[in-house]
């Protein structure tokens, strides 16, 4: 009985803790948009609650909440400072996190594959004018310069972009948030990307879910199911990708 109160205890506390970091965020916003913060100490702020509503979520195991954290911290992925439309869009994450915390409250299951797709698209890319396609790719790859310029090219060709830092995160992720295709690089820590697309294909979860893998010439393809068709970067990456999808049934 002593146990049960403690984990009621701790979950009360999860749920209060993600209540306070959610009003935060309204409360930071309205600051910037009053002009009592400065734009970069708002992000700063922002992302602070950000990185501790993710980790509430994973402490306590509120599966859609964890999802949609990640989606919100990864709409920053490349923002330098906050704007009028980004604060509308950081309200909508709110909101959308506040529904989820609710479904754990009540003990709901959410349809969290459908919240994702009603998302504001990642923020901080200067794209051309495009048509944003209701195509959620999830591009599995390691922070660095080489993982922006691939997430600007997809974002270009009109695809809803959400990255994934780690093969791991994206194991936890995928199941969850039913991208419609699933790009992996090749070279990854821990699990490499040939390890995450066997497992992927091997799972009855996700078996039927579209993925390609990103690798260069020289890397080694060895244990790549024959149902993974490999990308190329380079000058033709936007074409070679719709060719993919195309193969793949997504387009």
């Amino acid at each position: 009985m002593m146990q049960q109160d403690i984990m009621e205890e701790l979950r009360t506390e999860a749920i209060d803790s993600v209540e306070d970091r959610l009003r935060s965020l309204h409360e930071v916003v309205q600051d910037y948009t009053n002009g009592y913060v400065k734009a970069g100490d708002a992000l700063a702020a922002v992302r602070l609650e950000a990185h501790s509503l993710k980790s509430v979520a994973a402490s306590f195991e509120m599966k859609a909440l964890k999802a949609m954290c990640h989606r919100f911290e990864d709409y920053f992925f490349n923002v330098k400072e906050l704007t009028p439309e980004i604060c509308k869009d950081i309200l909508f994450y709110a909101d959308r996190m506040a529904e989820c915390l609710d479904g754990f409250v009540q003990g709901n299951e959410l349809d969290v594959s459908d919240l994702v797709r009603k998302l504001p698209n990642k923020a901080g890319f200067e794209v051309s004018e495009v048509t944003v396609a209701d195509i959620e790719v999830m591009l599995v790859m390691a922070p660095g310069t080489a993982t922006k310029i691939v997430t600007r090219e997809l974002l270009e060709c009109g695809y809803r972009m959400v990255n994934v830092a780690t093969t791991m995160d994206a194991f936890q992720l995928i199941p969850v948030m039913k991208p419609d295709a699933v790009i992996i690089s090749r070279v990854m820590p821990e699990l490499s990307g040939i390890d995450l697309a066997c497992a992927l294909k091997a799972m009855p979860a996700t078996r039927d879910m579209p993925v390609a893998l990103l690798a260069t010439e020289s890397g080694s393809l060895k244990d790549l199911p024959e149902s993974v068709p490999v990308l190329r970067k380079g000058a033709n990456f936007g074409d070679d990708v719709a060719d993919v999808f195309m193969k793949l049934g997504i387009l």
